[in-house]
């Protein structure tokens, strides 16, 4: 099984990337950060592993 990605960043347009309360990206997570405007998020699991996730991956 997989571990859950922890969200660190969350981008919403103007304002660019902003720091957020690290926490398990979830659906209810998303759809939180997604009633504030954000978009994307940076996510990471393990100590390398970062990505960029869309929102929208987890709101379908």
């Amino acid at each position: 099984m997989a571990r859950a990605r922890l969200v660190t960043h969350a981008y919403r347009y103007p304002e660019g990337w902003q720091e957020v309360k690290h926490e398990r990206l979830t659906r209810a997570h998303a759809q939180a950060l997604s009633a504030q405007g954000f978009t994307l998020v940076r996510a990471r699991r393990g100590f390398f592993d970062v990505r960029e996730v869309s929102l929208s991956w987890y709101l379908g």
